[in-house]
């Protein structure tokens, strides 16, 4: 099943299986890196043979807090291999991305570098395979057994869970039942009704936790932690506690999303039901129902 949020996710950083090695071979040293902070940087193609153990360089020493394991570490990138050629930029897509750091929701080279320090530092890695996509690689854009660069300007922890309260009274019979208990690593319960598959004919949506932060308008980014389920079967669709963590999407960007969210603020978590005529025809021919969401909205651009 295609996820929602597949465009955005960041492929390049999604934590591997590979196995972890122990050779030490200190061959080749971090490429030069130019340019100013907070600017895409240029990184030189690697020299010889790159090092078999992760290299990290700190380019530039911020002055914020530490990263500490289990952050949601909001940071622009580049990444590039070995010889030079580019992956992946966060510059390029125009924005920064959020991941969380330090508990194998990224890459181990990542986890690894990134933990202890400081927001506002630029960082440089060189990533060896074992540490990265080891021998299947991430096809098309990287082979296997690949050596990665990256470049990576920490620029600030972002909430990895919502604040707000639960909201009293009746909730709405028509919706699946969502709880109310806020787990950092895992998502909320979604219990779909008993003899139910299918979704309310028109777009519905609660809050069922009330934050007090910024509102959400249909042009927002909201930085968010999701699951998602098709009211046929209860089947789980996506689930971004058990992926890379929370992300950042535009509201436009997910069918229904724009008008369910206007007006909630950060800090809740919203119940949304979305049925089936209001996807594209693709993903039309994909989902046997609606799908119901369960969306925390953590932060709002």
């Amino acid at each position: 099943m295609r996820r929602f949020a597949a465009a955005l996710v960041v492929p390049a950083l999604i934590a591997s299986v590979a196995a972890c090695g122990s050779d030490e071979d200190q061959n080749g040293q971090p490429p030069k890196v130019t340019g100013a902070a907070d600017k895409k940087p240029k990184v030189a193609k690697g020299k010889g043979k790159p090092p078999k153990d992760l290299k990290v360089k700190v380019l530039k020493e911020g002055k914020g807090q530490k990263v500490k394991k289990g952050d949601s570490l909001n940071a622009d990138y580049l990444g590039q291999l070995w010889k030079g050629k580019e992956f992946d930029s966060s510059w390029k897509r125009g924005q920064p991305a959020t991941f969380q750091i330090g508990t194998g929701k990224v890459i181990k080279g990542w986890d690894e570098a990134l933990v202890g320090k400081k927001i506002g530092s630029r960082v440089e890695m060189v990533v060896p395979p074992e540490k990265g996509y080891g021998k299947q690689g991430q096809p098309p854009t990287i082979p296997k057994n690949s050596t990665l660069v990256f470049v990576v300007d920490l620029k600030k922890i972002m909430p990895s869970e919502i604040d707000g309260k639960p909201v009293k009274g009746e909730r709405n019979p028509e919706l699946p039942e969502v709880s109310t208990k806020i787990e950092k690593n895992k998502a909320p319960e979604i219990t779909m009704p008993k003899g139910v598959d299918k979704a309310p004919d028109k777009l519905l949506d609660e809050t069922i936790i009330e934050g007090d932060g910024k509102k959400v308008t249909e042009k927002s980014t909201v930085l968010t932690q999701f699951t998602a389920k098709l009211w046929k079967g209860g089947k789980q669709l996506d689930d971004t506690w058990a992926q890379g963590g929370p992300q950042e999407i535009p509201v436009a960007k997910i069918p229904g999303w724009a008008d369910a969210l206007k007006g909630k603020k950060a800090g809740s978590r919203v119940v949304v039901s979305v049925p089936k005529s209001e996807f594209p025809k693709e993903q039309q021919k994909q989902f046997s129902s609606g799908v119901v969401f369960s969306v925390d909205v953590l932060d709002v651009n």
